[in-house]
């Protein structure tokens, strides 16, 4: 591990280095070290091989981060999600020092939650004056300083918040409702009412007279699915209503929903359920 920095911060700064138990450290997203600075001029922070990962929000003042071979300027409203095994030296502006909520947390599914957010955006994220991040690092800020039974758990849901919010305000950057082409909702219509057929993306881009790359782009992004998965999520609700709900062999259901291999349904039901699909009509299959 690779850490330089500058304790150029002013005296009513907080940082608080957390010690999660091995409960938490194991079922739950923790706190590793939280903090509110007061930066000063000349303050900056350099590390690399941290298995940590990293939020900071802009409160005001000017800064500069770079990460990952590429450069990012800082300011009020801003944020940043990194990922600290990577390279990464945030500093402070000489004329407009930062003030910044951060938090160096890990645990449960955060490297999830951050490799969809930077599958799609980059590090920095604007944020409104109404975001609910700068309040969300204050209340578990404060929580951390006041340790009892319920801190790791009440931490751990704050930091699920905070993940959640700041991946759906990536996801609506430069989307929205008026803005949405016509399409999306009539492909979604016609996998819902046809998901037993063969569909391919040529002829749903025929039909609307748009590429198929650029289709399935912008299918994804209001979606959250490519066209394939929307449709195989269709023919899995399907094939589980069928599984709970009839007596119908499985080679029958996997027929019914448009998949004529029933060792590839076996293997896609498996994939999205964890069960194969006897086991899953065993599970929930009332008895008659």
């Amino acid at each position: 591990m690779k850490e330089n920095f500058t304790t150029a911060w002013s005296e009513d700064s907080i940082r608080f280095i957390a010690s999660p138990s091995p409960f938490a450290k194991t079922n739950l997203y923790y706190v590793q070290e939280i903090g509110h600075f007061h930066t000063l001029p000349g303050y900056f922070t350099e590390r690399e091989g941290l298995n940590s990962y990293l939020i900071a929000y802009i409160l005001r003042g000017r800064g500069q981060l770079r990460y990952r071979d590429n450069s990012y300027s800082l300011g009020a409203h801003q944020l940043f999600f990194i990922h600290c095994d990577s390279y990464h030296h945030y500093a402070t502006h000489p004329q407009e020092p930062l003030e910044l909520l951060w938090v160096h947390f890990h645990g449960s599914a955060s490297s999830a939650y951050y490799e969809h957010y930077a599958a799609s955006h980059e590090p920095v994220l604007q944020q409104s004056n109404e975001s609910h991040v700068s309040k969300l690092l204050r209340q578990t800020l404060q929580i951390q300083q006041q340790r009892n039974a319920s801190t790791e758990f009440l931490t751990s849901k704050l930091l699920v918040e905070l993940l959640t919010e700041i991946v759906l305000s990536a996801q609506q950057i430069g989307l929205s409702e008026s803005d949405k082409p016509d399409y999306i909702d009539a492909i979604c219509q016609t996998l819902e009412s046809r998901f037993w057929e063969s569909i391919s993306l040529d002829e749903l881009a025929r039909e609307h007279a748009v590429s198929k790359y650029h289709m399935a782009k912008r299918f994804k992004q209001y979606t959250g699915f490519s066209p394939h998965e929307y449709l195989i999520s269709i023919r899995m609700t399907h094939a589980k209503e069928r599984l709970k709900y009839s007596d119908m062999p499985v080679s029958e259901i996997a027929t019914t929903i448009g998949i004529d291999n029933v060792s590839h349904f076996i293997n896609l039901f498996k994939d999205r359920t964890g069960d194969t699909p006897l086991v899953y009509r065993k599970k929930w299959q009332r008895p008659r």
